[in-house]
């Protein structure tokens, strides 16, 4: 690990020195120290908010219940720069680090892309360098193969990590980094005046929101950000990803704490329901059956949340938008009914977004760009719907937490044990995204599965096509080595293959025989000896403890 002052920061992946010695200078590494220094404590101290109102819930004490402040208050969020007025479109889960990917967003007839730090992207030490070096060089229109001008490009929305995730090769004062400090402060000093002379940012997505408090920190961070850059004031904006069940009922407050930096409030279905469990999981009430057969968003808890959400942000004068269409289109000639099936399921399930009166959502698959943009060209002529309010007086604070009814299947079992399974393996591989029957899969799909699977477990949940039979440790045991052994005879063949996805089998029967819920998959991958070992020692790196 190289010091310099305060800062102990690790040293470069192989291939990547270059690229390291331009985004790790002198001021960039001041500038993160200054900033950790800043509000390194009062992180942890949001995170000890976390624990503490965990043990509130596991003690009973918790009830659902609206609590805004800011409710009864006359406020809007500032007016939204030209270039956020329209945010239909996005491309979700682009890891900067996928270079060939990356560029081909840049010329995609989008607004936005979400350019991930977080859950589309495995933050390997080489991943985290080469992803801060191509936003860098794309800002100031030096990556190979992406357009010279910044401005010609789609918005970049970035994703920084979340508060549960850590920076384990950057030390200020002693003390590993927390991930989202990490990523912005790199981010910020490289690009943040000239994306603001632009009027192209900096804009961001916040991930994982619990709570109206940890949106304040990040709104001193944005002012002391903009102070200390010389930026515009409230020139920084984000959309705060509303996909945990208890910032779910303070939405308005999320919104208030960071009104002069606001973009809107974005839905994330999945995320959402695995917190359900993350929060109240111990609880047979809080039971989620099989979510491919029994949970979508004509269910009223997740339709409600949709709507409250809508209702917050357009009342407000601020974007609501929707989620990810992960769906893929099929490769090769031949495909054409096939694929017009695929884009017209994907515009049905968004024509009920849109009709809803979200401003806009997330698509994966670029080849998909076009029909969407023909969808929001019929149904919307407007920059956005922030006009239309829905009605949401029949709205409870139960209705949030309202499960649906339904049971588990062999199938759905099979699915999330295979979801979670492959996340694992290829978040070992480097990526934080696979492909998997036609659809993207990132940590939100795989959150959702090995929740499900806990749960599953834990309340012994009968099995609808198998009578007699429930979810126990065995027999999710015996299914994994199943998928194993078919994966063995078709795409794992080599020898390090099958000892990795042997590996994410151990790591997975750990996560879901837990006797307390693991948080967040992600944290507990990121934070594994297997994970750091892997990535650190072909690089020669010292943190693989």
């Amino acid at each position: 690990m190289v010091q310099h002052k305060n800062i102990g920061i690790e040293k470069s992946p192989h291939r990547l020195e270059q690229a390291y010695d331009e985004i790790f200078t002198e001021g960039a590494l001041q500038f993160l120290q200054d900033l950790c220094i800043e509000f390194d404590h009062q992180v942890e101290e949001l995170l000890k908010c976390r624990l503490e109102r965990n043990l509130s819930i596991r003690q009973g004490k918790w009830r659902p219940e609206f609590k805004n402040t800011s409710e009864d208050l006359e406020w809007k969020v500032e007016d939204l720069p030209v270039r956020l007025r329209n945010r239909k479109l996005d491309l979700g889960d682009v890891s900067p680090a996928n270079t060939a990917y990356f560029i081909d967003s840049l010329y995609a007839k989008v607004q936005g892309i979400q350019v991930d730090f977080d859950d589309g992207h495995c933050p390997t030490w080489r991943n985290t360098v080469q992803g801060l070096y191509n936003v860098t060089k794309v800002v100031h229109g030096a990556l190979p193969g992406a357009p010279a001008d910044i401005c010609s490009c789609p918005v970049l929305m970035l994703r920084p990590r979340a508060f549960n995730m850590i920076e384990h090769h950057c030390m200020v004062n002693g003390k590993e980094v927390i991930g989202p400090l990490f990523d912005f402060a790199i981010l910020m000093f490289h690009n943040a005046k000239l994306m603001a002379d632009l009027g192209v940012g900096p804009f961001f997505y916040l991930s994982k929101i619990e709570d109206p408090i940890e949106t304040q920190l990040w709104n001193k961070i944005f002012t002391w950000t903009e102070h200390r850059l010389n930026l515009p004031k409230n020139s920084i904006k984000a959309c705060v990803l509303i996909e945990n069940i208890l910032a779910a009922y303070q939405m308005e407050d999320v919104l208030y704490s960071l009104k002069e930096h606001a973009i809107g409030l974005n839905c994330g279905i999945w995320d959402y329901s695995a917190s359900i469990i993350a929060k109240f999981g111990d609880h047979k009430d809080f039971l989620i059956p099989d979510r491919n057969k029994y949970v979508n968003m004509g269910q009223p808890f997740l339709r409600n949340y949709m709507q409250l959400l809508i209702n917050v942000c357009h009342r407000r004068g601020a974007l609501a938008t929707g989620g990810m269409a992960a769906k893929l289109l099929p490769s090769g000639k031949g495909n054409g009914n096939l694929t017009q099936e695929i884009i017209e399921s994907v515009k049905l399930a968004k024509c009920v977004e849109i009709e809803t009166g979200v401003d806009g959502f997330m698509v994966y698959d670029l080849r998909i760009v076009d029909s969407i943009n023909e969808l929001w060209n019929k149904k919307c002529s407007a920059d956005n719907q922030i006009k239309l309010i829905p009605n949401v007086d029949h709205i409870t604070a139960s209705s949030l937490v309202k499960i649906p009814q339904g049971g588990v299947t062999l199938e759905g079992l099979n699915n999330n044990i295979t979801v979670a399974l492959l996340f694992i393996y290829h978040w070992y591989t480097g990526s934080g995204v696979f492909y998997l029957n036609g659809a993207v899969e990132d940590s939100a799909t795989a959150e959702i599965s090995r929740s499900q699977i806990w749960q599953w477990i834990r309340h012994k949940t009968p099995i609808e096509d198998k009578p007699g039979a429930v979810v126990t440790r065995s027999l999710v045991y015996s299914m994994l080595d199943a998928i194993i052994s078919r994966a063995y005879k078709s795409w794992c063949v080599s020898i390090p293959d099958r000892k990795r996805l042997l590996s994410s089998k151990f790591v997975l029967l750990e996560i879901i025989s837990a006797r307390n819920y693991i948080e967040y998959i992600t944290t507990f991958l990121n934070d594994s000896h297997k994970f750091r070992t892997l990535h650190n020692k072909n690089d020669g790196l010292e943190s693989k403890l």
